[in-house]
């Protein structure tokens, strides 16, 4: 496969969509981006990076927002710490699992009603996080 710089998005996205076919195991999905994500009392505003609860600003942190956009955007699917971490600060380090816990132990402590029982993110023993669509 050869990409040029004169080459289309959507060409190079059929280009590399026709390699990635021979594979299996890949599955193309439609992605989708809606402006907003609504769940139970809680509004995620990707285009003004605002969050609502009960209809009050939650003033989040980057990294904070970062976090609940990554989760929110798959809803009950399973992250590993790791994926968390990479995803959020785009790095490796050794102190992934307490990065990751001390971030979603704030956030928790800004969007639940009661953050040691927890209705948006739950802990997925052993492996990582999800949030409850």
């Amino acid at each position: 496969m050869i990409l040029t710089v004169s080459d289309s998005e959507e060409k190079i996205l059929n280009k590399i969509k026709s390699v990635l076919a021979c594979e299996s195991t890949i599955e193309f999905m439609k992605i989708t981006h809606s402006e907003k994500l609504i769940f139970r009392g809680l509004e995620v505003d990707q285009l003004q990076r605002r969050v609502t609860r009960a209809d009050v600003v939650v003033e989040l942190t980057k990294y904070e927002y970062d976090l609940l956009l990554y989760l929110a955007s798959s809803p009950n699917r399973v992250f590993t710490k790791e994926q968390i971490y990479q995803h959020i600060y785009e790095d490796v380090e050794a102190e992934v699992n307490n990065r990751v816990y001390g971030l979603v132990k704030n956030l928790r402590k800004k969007i639940e009603d009661k953050p040691e029982a927890p209705r948006y993110i739950e802990t997925i023993r052993g492996v990582g996080y999800r949030f409850r669509a």
